[in-house]
């Protein structure tokens, strides 16, 4: 993805990175010969989106863009701003929208998944639902995703590192921005060890974000800054 689209594409409201939005994207392409569909819980105006079906392929965006976002906060419905930047990014026919909440889309949902990327409601509620009725569809070499989740939203990363982090159904592990994902399948000794690790940085950076007596500045020059750089992976490495 060049520059230029990368400039247009950032400047769309939303909470997304150029660094989270490129992993999307280089995701979606890892993923272009595994077989099932892309799915994301929470589409707001469409920057993710934009991201993923850019690669060409089919994205189910599913929002009832009724302008609820976490703590309770409303804002105007996103429907129609939706529309227009998924039209205007030329992307409309690789975007099936499904204006519907995550729990009533899921509950007819029969389609195995390649990419799932959680970005809807960041309470543990909200976002363990999300993981526990979305997961079971996403097939060997799938990928999941969570945003919000390292050191952000203490629903989503309590989930995160619960039924990501800590779970050996999946062979790889990472952190790009503030997203944790991880590579459904079994892994070798190689890619083994390799999680044994990230997980344990992962987990110590938890740790320093939760010790509230450190200076903030302290803790952000840790995660942020040292930490960070150990978690380095094939999405980060690479524009």
């Amino acid at each position: 993805m060049n520059s230029e689209l990368i400039n247009k594409i950032d400047v769309l409201p939303g909470w997304l990175s150029v660094h989270e939005g490129q992993f999307l994207y280089k995701a979606a392409q890892q993923v272009r010969k595994t077989k099932g569909v892309m799915v994301e819980i929470g589409s707001f105006q469409g920057k993710s989106t934009i991201y993923m079906a850019k690669t060409k392929q089919k994205v189910f965006a599913i929002d009832p863009h009724q302008g609820r976002l976490d703590h309770g906060r409303k804002i105007s419905p996103t429907l129609t701003a939706f529309n227009k930047n998924i039209k205007d990014f030329h992307v409309k026919n690789n975007v099936f929208l499904l204006k519907k909440t995550s729990k009533d889309a899921v509950s007819d949902w029969d389609k195995k998944i390649k990419l799932l990327f959680i970005d809807g409601l960041h309470d543990e509620k909200n976002a363990g639902f999300d993981y526990l009725n979305w997961s079971p569809f996403l097939v060997k070499g799938g990928i999941i995703a969570m945003h919000d989740s390292f050191c952000g939203w203490k629903g989503a990363q309590k989930v995160a590192i619960n039924n990501i982090v800590l779970n050996d159904s999946y062979c790889e592990i990472g952190v790009v921005g503030s997203i944790i994902y991880g590579v459904r399948g079994e892994g070798n000794l190689i890619s083994i060890t390799n999680r044994f690790f990230k997980r344990s940085i992962i987990l110590m950076a938890f740790w320093i974000y939760s010790k509230r007596s450190l200076p903030q500045w302290l803790s952000f020059i840790f995660i942020h800054r040292l930490l960070k750089l150990l978690l380095l992976n094939r999405y980060t490495l690479s524009r």
